[in-house]
């Protein structure tokens, strides 16, 4: 992984590093969106809408998750987590 991003990850983890976690944002962000884009197209433009509102409620708890010795790529955990989550959001909405 990308030594940046473990740096970001630490940073935030160990010292609640609000750059460090605006930095992780930004950078997931281009993961996210793309998750977003699949839901939009199955669920329409609301589901979508609903999804980029509540993207970032739940990052700084995940990202307290993420462990970084584990060996996981983090695309790989954003994209899980976030489709997880999103499921979530949707079912609770009656999209699901």
């Amino acid at each position: 992984m990308n030594e940046q991003l473990v740096d970001w990850i630490i940073r935030f983890q160990r010292d609640k590093d609000i750059e460090a976690l605006a930095n992780l944002k930004s950078y997931c962000y281009n993961i996210i969106e793309p998750l977003i884009g699949e839901f939009t197209a199955k669920y329409g433009e609301e589901a979508g809408e609903l999804l980029r509102l509540k993207w970032d409620k739940r990052f700084y708890f995940i990202f307290t998750k993420y462990q970084v010795h584990v060996g996981l790529p983090l695309d790989t955990f954003v994209q899980n987590t976030y489709r997880f989550y999103f499921i979530q959001v949707l079912k609770k909405a009656g999209y699901l």
